[in-house]
């Protein structure tokens, strides 16, 4: 019996024992994980002072494989567009991923002689397509290296395109490489269990921008300590003259303003971008848009038939983009239309006609203007805020609509926030304008002892509302009625300073009360704030220059633009790109 005992003691002894190196370990490769992502992220966030040093420095010129867009040792697949409205044909882009394909087919490649193409697409003059399979599974971190001791290099883990995170077979779009310059791309393949199984580094060199964009922004340091975020300012910006025309591209810089990607567009570059499951949509021109995938590959264009494009767009996660218009007839009332486009369709149908449903302060500005195609109201930023109801605001009312049953003849504004004086002499309207609120904090109204029989005491405001306002955020909360409202007010006219706004809106109380307002350099037209988990970023369109601050104000870091940005965003590409 006592051996028994002793048996099963030694048992649970040994089964404690390894329980305890069972979890050692795995809190051992939880932390190994942990260090490896976080080393990660620091060398993603492209600056030189949290880098170990240049790749190519530590690369042997013999070990370099050169490849070549022309001349007699031309190895790199490369494709001709006459303009970039071609570009942005899907039977051009169709013919390419044929061709690629077919060369695919007709050839093994391993990444030691790796299939190369320049841009194929077209959609990205910073990018190289490649191809190659391997015999194990694996995936692909990249390396941009570049002799400019001033460039940081650019490392990310090129996204797979199929299921899990390895593969046998790799087709990426390699984006980040420097214009101008000769590039030294240095791969790394690792296994399943994280160890390196092949290198290769190849050299290329990447054409001039197309429109002139600088290299490297000129960039100034903040005092802040909060590490600046991770990911690229996706920058949509006035067109520069190029031989006589103007030219317009989405511009994607790094963390020390250097160009990683230059997505041309015909003639107008939009406001917004829209990640939409496995592809990019974007404004290819002011008449259409365009769905382009990871590769680089126009998958679909979209004309707006009829409508040209006026502010930005915005998805709604069912297959529709709701966005800003002008019609296209002569003498047309400017960004005064919202049209739904079915991205499944191509179908387009006018939602909201500003025109019509503010009929009478239409019709007093026309009378004010003495024309008809007065810019009256200045629609310039959409939200989606539930099924056939969004949110619109209109700059040039200094008004935020929250507008319903959108595409019936039924469409009614919900409410507005805006000072209601704006609306004093419109009784329906009046009614729609939300009250401002103090907040819970809000002092009682203090009765006077003697009231002027002439002159009745005036209430104060608890805030003032938003004047010129661009770049609507929104946000559902979970108590019923309630949203925040973000914005850019630029208090044209009002202030030397611009701000940033949030309010909290109740339509049970039918209120709205300021919840932040942050104090920024003036812009008196475009521009927008995008706040994150320890910064938000500020692109000042009248100084030519975006920033990232940390959540106390203090700046992190400011960068200078060649021309006027309209609007500033922060995208990882994670899941798109990268992985």
């Amino acid at each position: 019996m006592k051996g028994k005992i002793k048996l099963i003691i030694f048992t649970l002894l040994l089964l404690l024992v390894g329980s305890g190196v069972l979890l050692w370990r795995l809190n051992s490769i939880s932390q190994e994980i942990a260090e490896r992502e976080a080393e990660n992220l620091k060398e993603e966030r492209d600056l030189l002072e949290e880098q170990k040093g240049k790749a190519i420095d530590e690369t042997k010129q013999v070990d370099i494989i050169p490849l070549y867009l022309s001349g007699d040792e031309k190895n790199v697949i490369t494709t001709q567009f006459n303009s970039v409205r071609e570009v942005y044909s899907e039977e051009k882009s169709a013919q390419v991923e044929e061709n690629l394909t077919d060369i695919k087919k007709n050839k093994s490649f391993s990444l030691k002689d790796a299939m190369w193409a320049y841009n194929p697409y077209g959609t990205n003059r910073n990018s190289m397509y490649v191809y190659f399979t391997t015999n194990g599974k694996c995936y692909c971190r990249y390396t941009i290296s570049v002799k400019d001791e001033n460039i940081p290099d650019f490392t990310r883990t090129a996204k797979i395109n199929t299921s899990g995170d390895v593969t046998k077979e790799h087709e990426y779009q390699l984006i980040g490489l420097v214009a101008g310059q000769t590039n030294y791309i240095t791969m790394r393949l690792y296994n399943s269990s994280d160890e390196l199984s092949e290198v290769r580094t190849f050299s290329v060199d990447i054409p001039k921008s197309r429109v002139e964009a600088p290299n490297m922004l000129e960039a100034e340091k903040g005092r802040s300590k909060t590490a600046i975020s991770n990911g690229l300012y996706v920058v949509f910006q006035d067109g520069k003259k190029v031989s006589g025309h103007k030219k317009f591209a989405i511009l994607l810089y790094d963390n020390s303003g250097i160009l990683r990607g230059e997505i041309p567009t015909d003639g107008y570059v939009g406001k917004n971008m829209e990640q939409v499951y496995d592809t990019l949509l974007f404004a290819s021109s002011a008449k259409q848009i365009a769905e382009v995938n990871a590769l680089g590959q126009v998958v679909k264009v979209l004309p707006l038939g009829g409508y040209r494009q006026a502010g930005e767009f915005a998805y709604d996660g069912y297959g529709n983009v709701f966005m800003i218009v002008t019609r296209e007839q002569k003498k047309a009332v400017p960004r005064s239309q919202v049209i739904e486009l079915e991205l499944e369709t191509g179908t387009v149908t006018e939602m909201v006609n500003m025109n019509e449903l503010l009929k009478n302060v239409y019709q007093n500005a026309v009378k004010k203007a003495k024309k008809q195609n007065v810019d009256w109201v200045g629609l310039n930023s959409v939200k989606v805020v539930d099924t056939n109801t969004l949110l619109l605001s209109a700059k040039n009312l200094s008004s935020v609509f929250q507008v319903s049953n959108i595409g019936s003849l039924m469409t009614k504004v919900d409410y507005i926030i805006a000072d209601k004086k704006i609306y004093e002499k419109y009784k329906g309207l009046r009614k729609k304008v939300l009250t401002k609120s103090g907040g819970e904090e809000e002092a009682p109204e203090e009765t006077p002892v003697v009231n002027n029989i002439l002159h009745a005491p005036v209430k104060k405001e608890p805030f003032d509302s938003q004047y010129g306002q661009e770049a609507l955020v929104y946000r559902k909360r979970s108590t019923e009625g309630q949203s925040t409202v973000s914005m850019l007010s630029s208090n044209a006219g009002k202030t030397g300073s611009s701000y940033y706004y949030t309010y909290l809106v109740d339509t049970v109380a039918g209120t709205y009360e300021q919840r932040e307002e942050r104090s920024l350099d003036k812009t008196s037209q475009d521009g927008n704030v995008v706040t994150q988990k320890d910064s938000y970023i500020y692109c000042c369109s009248d100084k030519k220059t975006f920033s990232e601050s940390d959540n106390n104000g203090k700046l992190i870091k400011q960068f200078k633009t060649s021309q006027r940005p309209y609007r500033i965003y922060k995208n990882d590409f994670k899941n798109f790109w990268f992985y």
